[in-house]
């Protein structure tokens, strides 16, 4: 039996673990009649050319792994699949866990949806087809007989699964970004969330983690992400797994290999904190959802957190340096109006992490504020990613505002480009977070705009506010720091006669090639050493010399 294994990715940056998962469960648990192959490709990838590679393949069955971003052309990919090829489709992942009544009604092309845990679920139905048994042993499997659509139960496992990471596995990775799970579930229930209802949580077994690791950490991958959607749920695991880290991937033969994971800052212990405290510079990185500060809204959402002791442990983490900190806060939450949310917004630029997400809700199918509309009511796109539109207590205009906030936030902060000048927009001119970065962004449209445009708009928008001779030396400055090669808008070109005079003294003042930048204002120059190292913004690290 010819069997496939696919995924659409976002991008082609992303690996799909899901199809490495089911392929692991299918060599382990079925009989060796099955001949299993895996195929990952992009949305933006021309379906028509990955239709005809899986025709050549001639598969009797093929399964889709369903995610917000890949449902509708995963489905039309299916469609044409079905009028072309006599196999089986079948479906699994998030995207149709939660509704695959639905999925079988409204899609006769898909002859079977599965649930749970797809090691065993998959492998289950393949050698329920392969004995030609009845499919109603088959765990998590929903499927039609007569017209009639049956539904079976999932079971809950207990044991680690199968290891996704085979010789073929690392033959496809290329370099792209490498994920491993080490959990299942989550302790926590959030209303937005469908973690908290995947299974109890369970954690796996270390020594087949750190085996794991070691060979992902040899693949030429650059970022390793856990998906762990609360990876410091237990205290020793976690210990056990960064300690694994830091005292095997902390030298130079891995220099280039990153750790990424998500944690609640909340819960996070002393002894974890000094853990991270020891590790290398760039070799973890972390991402702490807050979600909101409110506490009205964190209650209704079911969503335990302990604000102070979150803000206290985000602080003491940030405060390291030696770790990218990336925090979120969540637009459209119930009990969240547009001036909580910016005194939130503003909150949490000011812990200065590496990283601020502006994200916003997202009614998924299965989760509480989608099932449960009137304890949760709001207007959201009926298409994926079945994002916000309003809610009671916010609305259609004031997303929009914040979309427009968002993508100035991506472009100033978050690229890591312009930290001087948003330093002294805000601490020297007195513009609030929220407020500099929703004005801006609701004063131009960033789409499809080069970099040399976004600097020149950025000079002459906030010329209006500040001193122009200052603004143009911040942005200066900043774009040596975060660039090998960059060249000067015509609007900030100025030509001063101790240019060349300056370069040559400094740069044999430091026996090396500079770039530098003359502040007037100050009588200082910013001088960018040509062995300068990259700060966890990616930052060259630059130096201020008074001028001779």
């Amino acid at each position: 039996m010819k069997v496939i294994s696919a995924c659409l990715n976002s991008k082609y940056i992303h690996s799909s673990l899901s199809v490495w998962c089911l392929y692991a469960g299918v060599k382990k648990y079925c009989c060796s009649d099955i001949d299993i192959d895996v195929m990952e490709t992009t949305i933006n990838y021309d379906n028509n050319k990955f239709l005809q590679e899986i025709i050549n393949k001639k598969p009797d069955l093929i399964s889709f792994s369903c995610y917000i971003w890949n449902i509708n052309k995963t489905l039309e990919l299916c469609r044409i699949i079905k009028e072309q090829l006599n196999c089986k489709i079948v479906l699994g992942g998030p995207e149709v866990a939660y509704r695959t009544a639905q999925i079988l009604d409204n899609y006769g092309f898909i002859d079977f949806v599965l649930t749970g845990e797809g090691e065993w679920a998959f492998a289950s139905l393949l050698n329920a087809i392969t004995a030609d048994c009845n499919f109603s042993a088959v765990e998590g499997l929903s499927f039609r007989n007569e017209k009639k659509i049956f539904i079976n139960p999932e079971i809950e496992h207990n044991e680690t699964p199968p290891s996704p990471y085979c010789d073929k596995y690392f033959e496809k990775l290329s370099g792209r970004i490498a994920y491993i799970e080490t959990s299942r579930g989550c302790p926590f229930r959030c209303a937005y969330c469908l973690s908290g209802r995947v299974s109890n949580l369970r954690f796996f077994d270390l020594s087949q983690i750190k085996t794991d690791l070691f060979l992902l950490a040899k693949s030429g991958t650059k970022t390793i992400k856990f998906v762990d959607r609360t990876f410091n749920a237990s205290v020793h695991h976690c210990n056990e797994i960064l300690t694994f880290i830091k005292d095997n991937f902390g030298n130079s033969d891995y220099k280039n290999v990153c750790f990424h994971f998500e944690i609640a800052a909340d819960i996070l212990h002393n002894s974890t904190l000094e853990i991270l405290s020891e590790m290398p510079q760039g070799l973890v990185q972390l991402e702490i959802g807050i979600q909101s500060f409110n506490e009205t809204t964190l209650k209704h959402i079911n969503r335990k957190s302990d604000i102070k002791r979150l803000i206290e442990n985000i602080k003491k983490l940030i405060s390291l340096r030696n770790i990218h900190v990336h925090i979120d806060l969540i637009a459209g939450l119930s009990f969240e109006d547009i001036e909580s949310f910016i005194a939130g917004f503003n909150k949490a630029y000011l812990l200065k992490a590496d990283m601020l997400q502006l994200g916003f809700l997202k009614l998924l199918h299965g989760a509480d504020m989608r099932e449960k509309r009137q304890e949760f009511p709001c207007e959201f796109s009926v298409d994926p990613p079945y994002e916000v539109i309003s809610t009671p207590w916010i609305n259609e205009d004031e997303i929009f505002e914040l979309k427009r906030c968002e993508d100035a936030l991506d472009r100033l902060y978050n690229s890591g480009r312009f930290l001087l000048t948003l330093g002294y927009l805000i601490d020297d001119i007195g513009f609030t977070p929220y407020e500099l970065f929703a004005q801006f962004g609701k004063e131009y449209d960033f789409n499809n705009i080069t970099l040399t445009d976004f600097v020149v708009c950025l000079f002459v928008y906030f010329s209006k506010f500040s001193d122009p001779i200052i603004l143009r030396e911040k942005i200066c400055c900043d774009l040596i720091a975060s660039s090998v090669n960059i060249t000067l808008p015509e609007q900030l070109k100025i030509y001063d006669p101790k240019y060349k005079q300056l370069k040559k003294y400094f740069s044999e003042k430091l026996n090396q090639n500079i770039k530098m930048v003359i502040l007037n204002s100050c009588n200082k120059v910013y001088i960018i050493p040509e062995n300068a190292r990259k700060n966890l913004n990616g930052r060259f690290e630059g130096l201020y010399f008074d001028i001779p």
